[in-house]
C-alpha cells in the first residue's frame, strides 16, 4: 500500500495508485493521514468512458482492495467514489455523471452455461461483501448514476451520501435476470414493497426519492456539496473512539442477522469487551467529557 501523507479531504494526495490496468476501468485509491494515527482511504471506480461500469478484473482488484485497506490498523474510514465522465471526443454529447452505472453486460452475454453465470454472480457478491468486511465505516460519495451491481455495492455500505444528479435502479429484468446478491439487503433497508417496486418495474428513483426511501441517508445539491459534506462526515467519524467504532460495525452486522434478544446479548458483550483492558478507549473519551463540562 502507498504510504500515508499528511492532507484532509476532500484534498487527496495528487498521486494516487491503480490496480487494474486502464483498458478494463481502474481502482484509483488514495490514503491520507487525516491526523496523526487515523486514516481515511479513497477508493476510486474508474472506468469514465463506460459510465464508471464494472467488470470481472475490476472487481478482483476492488476485492484485493479492500483486503489491503483492511489490515491497516490505524483506518478509520473508506470513502468509495466514482470516476468523473470522460470529456466527449469527436464533438459528441457529454456523458452524464455515474458512480458505478452496472456490470459490463458485454462480458455478461459471454455467459453461456450455469456454471460460468454461478462464477460470475459469485464474484459480483464477494465484491459487495467485501464492503461489508472492511472493519471500519465505508462511505458511499455517489454523483450519478448507481445501477444494478453499483446500487448492490452501495447497499453494502455504511453511509450513503448523494448529489440531487444522481439515479438509482435495478434494471435487472429488463435483460432478462432477476436482482440477486446484495440486492437481498433492500427489504431491511428500504422496506419490501419498495424494493419489489425497484426490482419487478426495474424504476430508477431520484436522490430525494433515494433518501425518502432510506436507500441514501444525505442528498446535497452538487459535487462541491457532496466533497464537504463527505469531509464533514469523515471529520466527525474519525473523533470517535476508534476501537468503539470498529466495535459498532460488528455490531450492526450481527443485528442484521439475529433475533432481537441475540442482538442485545451480542451489545452487552461488545460494551463489557470495551474494558476487558481497563477501559483504556472510552475512559479517556469519557474523561474528555467530563473536563468538557467543567
Amino acid at each position: 500500500m502507498q504510504p500515508s501523507t499528511t492532507a484532509r479531504l476532500p484534498h487527496p494526495p495528487a498521486r494516487p495508485y491503480s490496480t487494474s490496468s486502464p483498458s478494463e476501468g481502474e481502482i484509483l485509491v488514495e490514503t491520507v493521514e487525516h491526523s496523526p494515527g487515523h486514516n481515511v482511504a479513497t477508493v476510486t471506480f474508474s472506468n469514465p468512458r463506460k459510465l464508471n461500469i464494472v467488470n470481472s478484473p475490476l472487481l478482483r482488484q476492488f476485492i484485493t482492495t479492500c483486503r489491503q485497506l483492511s489490515e491497516d490498523d490505524n483506518l478509520r474510514v473508506v470513502v468509495l467514489a466514482g470516476a468523473p465522465a470522460a470529456p466527449p471526443t469527436d464533438g459528441g454529447k457529454p456523458k452524464p455523471p455515474s458512480w458505478i452505472g452496472g456490470m459490463d453486460i458485454r462480458e455478461m452475454h459471454t455467459m453461456t452455461s450455469y456454471e460460468t453465470a454461478k462464477k460470475f454472480i459469485t464474484l459480483v457478491h464477494h465484491a459487495c461483501d467485501a464492503v461489508r468486511q472492511v472493519p471500519v465505516p465505508v462511505l458511499a460519495k455517489v454523483h450519478g448514476f448507481s445501477l444494478g451491481a453499483g446500487l448492490e455495492i452501495m447497499a453494502g455500505c455504511d453511509l450513503k451520501i448523494a448529489t440531487k444528479a444522481s439515479t438509482f435502479g435495478m434494471p435487472e429484468v429488463k435483460i432478462g435476470l432477476p436482482s440477486v446478491v446484495e440486492a437481498a439487503l433492500m427489504p431491511a433497508q428500504i422496506g419490501i414493497g419498495r424494493a419489489r417496486r425497484l426490482m419487478y418495474l426495474a424504476e430508477n428513483i431520484s436522490a430525494e426519492t433515494a433518501e425518502r426511501w432510506g436507500l441514501i441517508e444525505r442528498v446535497v445539491e452538487d459535487e462541491a456539496a457532496l466533497d464537504a459534506a463527505t469531509a464533514e462526515w469523515v471529520d466527525m467519524i474519525v473523533a470517535m473512539g476508534p476501537k468503539a467504532i470498529r466495535s459498532q460495525k460488528r455490531l450492526m452486522q450481527k443485528w442484521e442477522n439475529t433475533t432481537a434478544e441475540q442482538a442485545v446479548q451480542a451489545g452487552v458483550e461488545a460494551l463489557a469487551a470495551s474494558f476487558a483492558d481497563g477501559g483504556v478507549e472510552p475512559r479517556e473519551y469519557m474523561a474528555k467529557f467530563l473536563n468538557r463540562k467543567r
